[in-house]
């Protein structure tokens, strides 16, 4: 009982090494041969030899508890900072890419040292707690973060360069500890020393940013970080392809890329879930509405299927290792903008039903009362009454009595007067139904091309354009969601090809491997080219209003899930080639019998 106790209540050591052949590592060796069973490095040297390419750190086949919480955190930053920016123009799509590439290199960077070099001590724990703390600064600092905009971001600038400049601090500490554990080892001294050279000159710039730029400061001088965060990336993983001592391809960094790939429809998930509550909120269960959210999830899911159908866990060669981390990164922003696109189209299908039974209504009410202005205003009155309380409107900002009054006063039912009080009401209505369903638009966002997108449902403009301008400026929003909508639907397919040929496994490609990468290009294409609508009016307002935007995607994305299906009966695939099954239980049973 004693005995098991110890076990259980390990005492945890202020740092350990991180290389093969250290006190924790032989301690765990020598208990795998005592109780009978290998290592899988032990198993490789055994069938195939000493291997003098293999890193010199401990592998790991799996992620440890404490890097899958820090996942956690960037999804939480992601959802958080997606709830506080909405795209609703080209700077806050701008912004949330700029902000996105900040999350996930330095996601990224910190993954990169994990999988080789990650232990657990005390020392460890306490820079993956610093790790922690600057994600959640991130969080912070994110509410606020818009660097393209010219005045009042000084702040904000200056305290991002702050946590950007404290995590490569963190960063150094963890590989200077790794250095002092490889003394006297050239092969694995030289590369992280380049490691080191790149993130202290990465800090360094931050911190000369940081004294430098001033309120008057304009510019793009933010540039500079996303110079930074790439240049390291690519420093990192050239000079691991370089040494294979301390290369990625021994280590579970596909697993980390495909656990976040994972996160990010989880919080495709979230986000599809919050759109699925006003929803109910608005009390709209029509069958339309039913068949976008069956859509979204069907979306979701083929996504899942056609990433880790495809996703091995057996690394290709170096290059192709470091390339296929880093595609990873335009595959999670096309990835986050489907979601987000998805959720943005089932809630705007949503709120046209509601404005659609409005326009029906009125016309229904026109039809009962085409000669009296005060019946007419008493109808419309009790119809905007209930409508107002249904989408929970604020009663001073939705005030249709003075319109009604108007209306009532006019002489005539059927002159100007009396029609543009009449289309006033109906534009109140429809402005708080968008509301409700936060379909706003971005400050001093009204154009010509907001007044096309608002023909259908306002009709000519008349004296007073006033009213209008909260229509139009929030259905330009959805003309630029139109297009990154298909755009990044399309590119997750196109990515997902890129993906495949970078993760191959084999010698060779087979026909099967060309077929399947070549459907995911063709569709995502075609997928892609539908944001082209966009350059005609009249083609992109009728498809708009119709409810095939999200049902489009969900039919192409499933056309390549059911060819990827044809493909693997038809067609030949590398990873059903002898090669690439390795030698087999039985060649693994007799080799250890031999050397035994």
């Amino acid at each position: 009982m004693e005995a098991a106790a110890k076990r259980q209540y390990r005492s945890l050591p202020l740092v350990t090494n991180p290389f093969k052949h250290g006190d924790q590592e032989q301690k765990r060796e020598h208990t795998d041969r005592t109780s009978g069973r290998c290592s899988s490095a032990e198993k490789a040297e055994l069938i195939h030899g000493p291997d003098t390419n293999r890193p010199a750190f401990c592998e790991r086949e799996e992620a440890r508890s404490i890097e899958l919480f820090y996942d956690l955190f960037f999804v939480a930053n992601l959802t958080s900072f997606t709830s506080v920016h909405p795209i609703d123009d080209k700077q806050t799509l701008s912004s949330y890419i700029g902000f996105f590439a900040i999350l996930w290199f330095t996601w990224l960077q910190v993954v990169l040292f994990d999988v080789r070099f990650g232990t657990d001590s005390i020392f460890e724990r306490t820079a993956k707690l610093i790790h922690f703390g600057v994600m959640t600064t991130f969080a912070i600092v994110g509410t606020k973060f818009d660097p393209t905009k010219r005045g009042g971001m000084h702040v904000t600038i200056k305290q991002m360069s702050l946590i950007l400049i404290v995590s490569r601090v963190v960063l150094i500490c963890q590989y200077v500890s790794v250095m002092l554990w490889a003394k006297g080892q050239r092969k694995i001294a030289t590369p992280l020393g380049i490691h080191l050279a790149a993130f202290a000159t990465g800090a360094i710039l931050c911190l000369g940013f940081f004294f430098t730029f001033t309120p008057e400061s304009t510019g793009l001088g933010y540039i500079v970080w996303y110079v930074i965060i790439v240049v390291e990336a690519l420093t990192v993983l050239l000079v691991s392809s370089r040494w294979p001592s301390i290369s990625f391809q021994h280590t579970n960094l596909s697993e980390r890329c495909g656990l976040l790939t994972l996160i990010i429809l989880g919080e495709g998930i979230i986000v599809l879930t919050k759109s699925m509550n006003y929803i109910v909120q608005g009390e709209n269960f029509s069958k339309g509405i039913i068949a976008q959210i069956i859509s979204a999830v069907l979306i979701i899911y083929s996504v899942y299927m056609l990433y880790f159908d495809q996703t091995s866990r057996v690394a290709p060669s170096a290059t192709l290792h470091h390339l296929w981390a880093l595609a990873h990164f335009p595959f999670h922003i096309a990835l986050v903008l489907l979601m987000e696109g998805t959720s943005r189209f089932i809630t705007w299908r949503n709120a046209l039903e509601i404005v659609n039974h409005i326009l029906d209504h009125y016309s229904n009410i026109w039809d009962q009362s085409t000669t009296s202005t005060t019946v007419l205003a008493r109808q419309l009155g009790n119809f905007s009454n209930d409508i107002l309380k249904q989408v929970d409107a604020d009663p001073v900002k939705y005030n249709v009595t003075g319109y009604l009054t108007e209306l009532r006063n006019a002489s005539d039912i059927n002159g100007d007067e009396a029609y543009n009080a009449i289309l006033k009401v109906v534009l109140v209505l429809v402005n708080a139904t968008l509301k409700f369903f936060k379909i706003e638009a971005a400050p001093n966002s009204t154009g010509p091309q907001s007044h096309a997108r608002a023909s259908t449902l306002s009709g000519p403009p008349g004296a007073g354009e006033d009213p209008y301008e909260d229509l139009w400026a929030a259905l330009q929003v959805y003309d630029l969601v139109f297009g990154y909508f298909f755009v990044a639907a399309g590119l997750t397919l196109v990515l997902m090809a890129v993906l495949m040929a970078l993760n191959k496994k084999g010698s060779k490609y087979y026909k099967g491997d060309w077929a399947a990468m070549g459907v995911r290009g063709v569709v995502g294409s075609g997928i892609a080219l539908v944001a082209v609508v966009k350059q005609d009016y009249t083609s992109e307002e009728r498809f708009m209003y119709s409810p095939w935007m999200v049902p489009t995607v969900m039919l192409g994305i499933g056309l390549v899930v059911l060819l990827d299906g044809i493909v693997g009966w038809v067609m030949p695939a590398a990873a059903e080639t002898r090669e690439e099954k390795g030698p087999g239980v039985k060649s693994i049973v007799v080799t250890l019998e031999t050397a035994s």
